[in-house]
């Protein structure tokens, strides 16, 4: 059994995990652009460039994406990706590059349960919570 995740994105996924991949040293496996799929026919020009399926290994988790229609995009909410980093470094290096252009919720600090522990969305609206292991 395995348990990975999947993100809805508002036509940035390709940017997206691009992004990931130098800043979380991630490793993009699939990037299949709707033009090289069967809904190539189905689809209008400006959309063949988008992504159907992405998927990025970061430090042996698999995240896959996809790029969806704006009518039925919708930000996400009610989960932060989780990203558990071994040092305090880390945490900080990860929280600079995710927070570029996004929105800082909790800025990098000591908890009662981490010596470094931060939250934040990241300019394509995914939230995540980066933990000191």
């Amino acid at each position: 059994m395995s348990l990975s995740f999947h993100i809805d994105f508002n036509g940035q996924c390709q940017e997206a995990f691009e992004f990931y991949a130098a800043s979380l040293q991630g490793a993009i496996g699939t990037m299949l652009q709707v033009k090289d799929s069967p809904l190539s026919q189905s689809s209008s020009a400006d959309w063949q460039h988008k992504i159907v399926h992405a998927n990025i290994s970061i430090q042996g988790v698999e995240l896959a994406g996809a790029d969806i229609k704006p009518e039925q995009y919708q930000k996400p909410k009610g989960f932060y990706l989780l990203l558990g980093l071994g040092t305090e470094d880390a945490v900080q290096s990860a929280f600079s590059q995710l927070s570029a252009d996004g929105e800082i919720l909790f800025p990098p600090q000591k908890t009662f349960w981490s010596p470094c522990y931060a939250i934040v969305v990241d300019r394509f609206g995914v939230p995540w919570k980066i933990n000191c292991n």
